[in-house]
Formats: structure tokens, C-alpha cells, sequence
């Protein structure tokens, strides 16, 4: 095994919002020696997150380090932490290098400790940080085991388990319908039998989510007439809206909801996408005000009696197994299917971040270190 381990760096700041490839520097650094407690892994896979440049840009990812927010899978080489084994597939969080030392004592980097049930799971302080089963790493490649078993997967699958349950005389708008979460969501929610319609950025991606998904309509949100659209293709209201993207969109769908409805609120994406920065500094937002539900939208909320929901996933990560459990059985029969979009190479990895606020894409954008 190589002695050596390559890192990418945020080398120079961004300027303006706009991410370039001057924003990154490849450096080596030997392997370090292990403590107890600690073991070596080499990361396979890296899912690149909608908020990378944000956390750059924001002074979150400092200059000259990398970003070790990253969720990852990796596979143990090395180890003198009893929680992982040499040969072990785990999910973790990782920077933005193939190789690197964790502990399953370490709390997770940029996340609050997760409750006692999640650490008595995961051998271990991070809620992100666990050994997948072996089934599941046998059943399944690395971007599917980070895409419907990660974050994605188990937002989409709790997201719709707390907001139903999803019936057949349901209509449900899913945002970001092609996105990592929403193409889930979107799926899991016509396998219930309900009337789905999805948002996405542009007419092509739309189609591919009709066809490919198999959603009942899907509308481009940033046409002039959208909300014209939207209440055709609603014509009875809507039921449940999963909504990752926030901004303008969340203030219309809001509009066209039935009272007693059911609001799932997981990101904020129009703000990590939009050219602009992020809030004013120094001003904290909640987590429902930074997913986009301003006090308007509160105000419609609890007008229309309408359930909203508003959480990062990891409160439901003591049920893991069991989501993971559904959701292989749906993938294995082929009601499910797995959307990724992987590019291949360490070496690709900064032009992979920067296409990420450049082009059109569905499903989870992710770079592949090492093949399976």
C-alpha cells in the first residue's frame, strides 16, 4: 500500500460566489501512524453536497484546509478502534482526500451529537459514522449504498413516513423532483398509489422525470406561467408537498395547499444554488426559516391547519436498519430505482464540485475514488 495520501484544498477564496477550479490544490502528505482508537480508511466515494460552496464561500471550509463535512464511503484498511474491522464498508464523514483517519469516538464535524439510541447502533459518538451491513454492501454498489441508503434515501423515506400516510386519493408536489431527495420522494410516493407532481429546472429535466419516474406530471418552476400550471395540474389542491428548495416556490405551492394538508420541508437549495451569498452575517436562522418557511408561510400554515414538518434526518437514525430493510426490498423488486450521477476520479473532483452550481443534473452528484 502506498505510503502517501492525496488531498484537494480550498487554496484561493471565491470571488463574486462563482466557483472555479483555482479554488482547488492538490497536495500528498504521508499516511499517519495509528493511535488506539483510530482507524485508516480508503474513501471510495464522496457525495458532493449543495452546500459546498456556501461552507467555502462562508469561511466554514477555511483556506489551505478541505472540507471534511463530506459523507463518504470508505472501506477500513488499517484499525485499532474495536468499532471497525480491516475489510469493513463504512459511511463516514471525509474530506476531500482518498485516504483518512477516523474515530468512532469523534462527534460528527459540523452536525449536533446524536441522541443515545443512535450511538448505541453505531458503536460510536456520529450519527453519520457505521459499518453497513455486509448483505447490503454484497446487494449494492457504492453510489447506491450512499445515494438510497445515505442521506438522500432515508430523508425521503422518514420524510413521507412522518407526513402520512401517503393514500391513493392523495395529490403530492414534490420539489426538486430531480434532484437526490426529490426523485426518491417522488417515487416512494407513487408506490403508495398517490397523484404525484414534480417541480424541476427546465422542460428537458421534467420529461426525464415523467418518463424515467413515472410521476403524473412534472412543472418547470421557473416558467412565467407556473402557478397557472400548477393549478391545472392540481386541480383538487395538494395534499402533501415535499420540499427541499424553499424561496418563491415554497410562498406558491403553500398557496394551492388543502387545509389539513402535510408540509415536508428537508433544505433550502434555492438559497445554496442562488448566485447571491447566504444570510446576512451574523444572523442565525432557524432551521424552518432556513429551509425557506418565512412568517407568511407560517401564517398560511396554521390558517389551513396544515401539518409541517421541518428536521435534518439524523433525528429518525436510531430506525436505520428498518428504513434500510424497505427500501432494498423495493430496489431489489424494481418498484425503486436508484438515481445517481457519478463521476469518476479523484483527480475530477473539483470540476465535478464546480459543474454542480452549472449544470443540470438529476439525482445525487457524487466522485467515485476508487471502483467497487
Amino acid at each position: 500500500m502506498t505510503e502517501t495520501f492525496r488531498k484537494w484544498i480550498y487554496a484561493k477564496p471565491i470571488e463574486n460566489n462563482t466557483l472555479r477550479l483555482e479554488q482547488f490544490e492538490q497536495i500528498e502528505l504521508p499516511l499517519p501512524e495509528l493511535d488506539d482508537g483510530e482507524a485508516l480508511v480508503r474513501v471510495k466515494l464522496v457525495n458532493i453536497h449543495s452546500a459546498t460552496r456556501m461552507r467555502m464561500a462562508s469561511g466554514a471550509t477555511k483556506l489551505g484546509e478541505t472540507d471534511l463535512a463530506n459523507f463518504a464511503c470508505a472501506e477500513v484498511i488499517r484499525s485499532r478502534d474495536p468499532t471497525f474491522q480491516p475489510g469493513d464498508v463504512i459511511a463516514c464523514q471525509a474530506g476531500w482526500q482518498d485516504h483518512q483517519v477516523i474515530r468512532s469516538q469523534d462527534g460528527p464535524v459540523k452536525y449536533a451529537r446524536p441522541h443515545e439510541l443512535v450511538k448505541a447502533l453505531n458503536r460510536g459518538n456520529s450519527q453519520w459514522c457505521y459499518v453497513f451491513r455486509p448483505a447490503l454492501v454484497r446487494m449494492w454498489p457504492t453510489d447506491v449504498l450512499m445515494e438510497m441508503f445515505g442521506t438522500s434515501g432515508l430523508t425521503a423515506y422518514f420524510g413521507l413516513r412522518e407526513c402520512g400516510p401517503i393514500q391513493p386519493q392523495d395529490t403530492v408536489a414534490v420539489a426538486g423532483a430531480t434532484g437526490s431527495v426529490g426523485s426518491i420522494a417522488a417515487q416512494l410516493a407513487k408506490i403508495a398509489g398517490a397523484r404525484v407532481v414534480g417541480f424541476g429546472g427546465g422542460a428537458d429535466r421534467c420529461q426525464w422525470a415523467v418518463n424515467t419516474l413515472g410521476l403524473d406530471a412534472c412543472l418547470d418552476y421557473r416558467a412565467e406561467d407556473f402557478e397557472a400550471q400548477l393549478a391545472a395540474a392540481c386541480p383538487l389542491g395538494v395534499d402533501v408537498f415535499s420540499d427541499g428548495v424553499g424561496g418563491t416556490l415554497t410562498d406558491i405551492v403553500t398557496r394551492h395547499m388543502n387545509r389539513h394538508g402535510r408540509l415536508f420541508s428537508y433544505g433550502g437549495a434555492a438559497a445554496a444554488y442562488a448566485e447571491a451569498g447566504g444570510p446576512p452575517s451574523g444572523k442565525r436562522l432557524t432551521i424552518r426559516q432556513s429551509f425557506g418557511i418565512t412568517e407568511a408561510i407560517e401564517t398560511r400554515l396554521k390558517e389551513r391547519n396544515i401539518k409541517s414538518e421541518a428536521w435534518i434526518v439524523d433525528l429518525f437514525y436510531h430506525e436505520r436498519l428498518k428504513a434500510e430493510d424497505d427500501l432494498s426490498r423495493l430496489l431489489f423488486s424494481g418498484a425503486l430505482k436508484p438515481v445517481t450521477n457519478v463521476v469518476e476520479g479523484f483527480e475530477n473532483l473539483p470540476q465535478a464540485v464546480v459543474n454542480l452550481y452549472q449544470d443540470g443534473r438529476s439525482g445525487k452528484l457524487q466522485v467515485r475514488f476508487k471502483t467497487d
